[in-house]
């Protein structure tokens, strides 16, 4: 027998909410911040992978690149502009604490957030998490908004600058092959 048959219709009904709907917020939750992690695992690999070949065509262009000083250049440049690009990804962006949202006479701001509660005294912030967790559907909500909010970062940010990165480092690598066969081709048609 599950939670859900050994509750009372009359529970059910006051909580609105059915047995199970916490594991669907918490698993919303944790592949959120798994696709935070990858994300930033994914710009770390990025940006050292684009480092090293910078290093290396600005190195190969400085001992004398001669007729291939072009892809070189073509390659350090977009392997630069790469990095920036995953740096962004990955850079945390921390102003100033984001508004209090009041509706109905209550707290509706991300509570969760670290940049709302690091501006916060450590007693308030207990306090107002004590209150959230005092009504399930107030918990609900504070689990949902940051989740979203979360995704907010992932979406428009995280993934975007990633994928940004990602297209100006293979466009560059492409940019090179062509430049090299150009010069390659100067080079076998003297």
């Amino acid at each position: 027998m599950d939670s859900a048959e050994k509750s009372t219709p009359a529970e059910r009904a006051a909580t609105g909410f059915p047995p199970n709907a916490v594991h669907l917020v918490r698993t919303t939750q944790q592949i959120t911040m798994q696709l935070s992690q990858m994300a930033d695992q994914k710009a770390s690999i990025l940006m050292g992978a684009t480092f090293v070949v910078f290093t290396l065509a600005v190195g190969q262009a400085r001992s004398g690149g001669g007729a291939l000083s072009m892809p070189l250049t073509i390659l350090a440049t977009f392997s630069f502009l790469s990095a920036l690009l995953a740096v962004s990804a990955v850079l945390p962006r921390v102003g100033k604490a984001p508004p209090v949202v009041y509706r109905d006479g209550k707290d509706h701001s991300n509570i969760l957030f670290f940049g709302r509660f690091a501006q916060m005294e450590e007693d308030d912030y207990i306090a107002a998490v004590k209150a959230r967790l005092r009504n399930e559907e107030d918990m609900y909500e504070t689990m949902l908004r940051d989740t979203y909010q979360n995704g907010i970062v992932l979406a428009r940010r995280k993934y975007r600058y990633l994928a940004y990165a990602y297209r100006l480092f293979v466009v560059g690598l492409t940019l090179t092959f062509v430049a090299f066969g150009v010069e390659m081709a100067r080079l076998w048609g003297q």
